[in-house]
């Protein structure tokens, strides 16, 4: 699974090769709603998809914009998954619950510089789509899922807005150290550092294999 950064900077990396038919806003806004449920109690099984049906053929076949980059994330969240276990980048983490959230938001840090449109993709959030309302999820939810991202979305991540981020994603203050202690020992990790290059570098040839 990967972090909202991740998300759209992999977006936008292939939507114009892959996706240039849908409705980019709609798309983006899409691609990272599913991880919604950190603040709501939705089931991850309603927003999250098996892979049999989030194939790129799958989701160009989807005529809602939203529901494609719905797809999409899935996608996303399965092949870099499997880079990473491939890679066995976990095994250079220090033991810890909390690993994999180290590893994501790290990421968002690594990634986040690789997309210079900003603003055009915060400004997505000012407005709620129809389709988002369609999960019965309260507008209040949605809207502060919406702020979240845009405050996240705002700079490039650091101690300080890494540590707000994992607080608006209602985990406890303590979690909160240990994950911002994790990415501090692995943060120059070489190995983590290629890794992740490796699979920005690549990642069209994951998601059409």
């Amino acid at each position: 699974m990967a972090a909202p950064i991740t998300h759209i900077v992999l977006t936008d990396k292939v939507f114009n090769k892959f996706f240039h038919n849908k409705d980019r806003k709609d798309f983006f806004i899409g691609t990272v709603f599913p991880d919604i449920r950190y603040i709501t109690n939705i089931d991850r099984l309603r927003t999250h998809f098996s892979l049999r049906s989030v194939d790129l053929n799958h989701i160009n076949k989807e005529k809602d914009s939203f529901l494609a980059g719905l797809r999409f994330h899935s996608l996303v969240d399965d092949v870099r998954e499997r880079f990473i276990r491939s890679k066995n980048v976990y095994s250079l983490i220090p033991e810890s619950k909390y690993k994999t959230q180290a590893l994501k938001i790290l990421e968002d840090k690594l990634y986040y510089d690789k997309v210079d449109n900003w603003n055009e993709i915060i400004d997505f959030f000012d407005k709620i789509l129809p389709e988002e309302l369609d999960f019965n999820i309260k507008e209040q939810d949605i809207k502060k899922w919406h702020g979240i991202l845009q405050r996240y979305f705002s700079k490039k991540p650091d101690k300080d807005s890494m540590e707000v981020f994992a607080r608006d994603l209602n985990f406890s203050e303590e979690i909160q150290e240990e994950i911002t202690n994790l990415i501090e020992k692995i943060r120059t990790d070489k190995k983590i550092k290629q890794a992740s290059e490796e699979f920005y570098n690549n990642f069209e040839s994951f998601i059409e294999s």
